[in-house]
């Protein structure tokens, strides 16, 4: 038998074989750009479209906005990471996703502070002057949770992409264009976007949404259950929902939003949320780290009208449960404006964005002013008009 020729000793053979590699990079690279994209927009829909439609459903002010920060930023980080990792080897390809893990985990627990508070300013110009929300300590601890599993997750998503390509690869057709099999083998990825999309959902979003969901079954709870319920039957969450709902009953109308006013940056980690109703009332609660509630609520649109007059009396207010601070503006501005409110003058408190509370007043002799609140503790008074 007559030994065949090796391929690298023949011409016809060996440019054959490099035009079939070139053309097998050729289409890793173009089915990089396409995991990236499906892998991208499974981990935004695993975990960012139940937050949304539960932040929805409690009511929350801007439920879609954490979907939105993430449609800008986690999904096209995601594009860019499978589109670099198409133009190397499996090897280079997990630190790549490493990265991409990395930086999507950093992305997802600041969304709900500086981002978000930047698109309330876009929102609502007047919130320009208030101070940006510094993200609470849990934030930094959550971070290197999520960074140890990042690791084990981006490994698996590089060793998926490998894989998957070249799945990809054995369904194009013979001009190497993506068939519908193609297509189809890159949503193997699917379980790890979904696991790491819940997994975000558990670290950034849900100990935001907690907090919203347990004001909105208060409030429910004082719209819709009588006033001779028995307490002792109800587990304990139940059952404070249920004493704080009938306390404050009277505030309440159907329609109603919910703020996340703050969260404390402090060890404590207590979260703030504001109720504005359709009829005017507002209404604040405070919710521990353990997710109950950690004391009573507040008459929002009562304690505000007081800060404004104590302030325009005096030049400053107090707080009982927090600090009071007073920007040098509004200090300025309220020395030549003065003055002591009477009856025959209105007040206004009008809710905004996260914490900020704009209090308006209309006195008899015509004069019109307005002072924007910012921040739970301390409560400051940004500017005046």
């Amino acid at each position: 038998m007559v030994n065949p020729t090796p391929v690298e000793l023949n011409p016809y053979l060996k440019a054959r074989g490099e035009s079939q590699l070139r053309a097998k990079h050729g289409f890793e690279r173009k089915a990089g750009w396409r995991f990236g994209l499906i892998f991208g927009i499974l981990v935004l829909l695993a975990g960012y479209t139940l937050d949304a439609i539960q932040q929805l459903q409690a009511h929350s002010q801007f439920w879609w906005l954490y979907f939105a920060w993430a449609l800008v930023t986690l999904a096209p980080l995601a594009l860019l990471a499978g589109g670099i990792s198409g133009y190397v080897n499996w090897l280079l390809k997990l630190p790549i996703w490493m990265g991409w893990t990395f930086a999507a985990g950093w992305c997802a627990l600041n969304i709900p502070f500086t981002p978000s508070h930047l698109a309330f300013q876009w929102l609502d110009p007047t919130l320009r002057v208030a101070d940006v929300a510094l993200p609470p300590r849990s934030v930094s601890d959550a971070y290197g949770m999520l960074a140890m599993l990042s690791i084990f997750a981006g490994s698996a998503v590089g060793l998926t992409q490998t894989v998957t390509v070249g799945w990809a690869w054995e369904r194009a057709t013979n001009d190497l264009e993506f068939t519908l099999g193609s297509w189809m083998v890159l949503f193997a990825s699917l379980p790890l976007a979904l696991g790491f999309g819940l997994m975000i959902d558990h670290f950034a979003q849900q100990p935001l949404r907690a907090p919203l969901q347990m004001t909105h079954a208060l409030i429910e709870s004082g719209l819709n259950d009588p006033s001779n319920l028995a307490t002792p039957t109800q587990n304990l969450e139940r059952a404070v929902a249920y004493r704080e709902g009938q306390r404050w009953r009277n505030l309440f109308t159907s329609e109603y939003t919910l703020h996340l006013a703050a969260r404390e940056p402090q060890t404590k980690d207590e979260t703030y949320i504001d109720a504005s109703f359709g009829n005017g009332n507002l209404l604040r609660c405070r919710i521990s780290a353990l997710d109950e509630f950690s004391d009573d609520c507040i008459d929002l649109k009562k304690a505000y009208s007081d800060y404004i007059s104590e302030f325009l009396r005096q030049g400053a207010f107090e707080c009982q449960t927090c600090a009071s601070e007073i920007s040098a503006q509004a200090r300025a501005w309220q020395s030549t404006n003065a003055r002591t409110l009477t009856a025959a003058d209105t007040t206004r408190v009008l809710h905004r964005a996260g914490s900020g509370v704009s209090v308006r007043v209309r006195a008899a002799d015509g004069a019109e002013l307005e002072c924007l609140f910012w921040g739970v503790n301390p409560i400051r008074i940004a500017a005046c008009q």
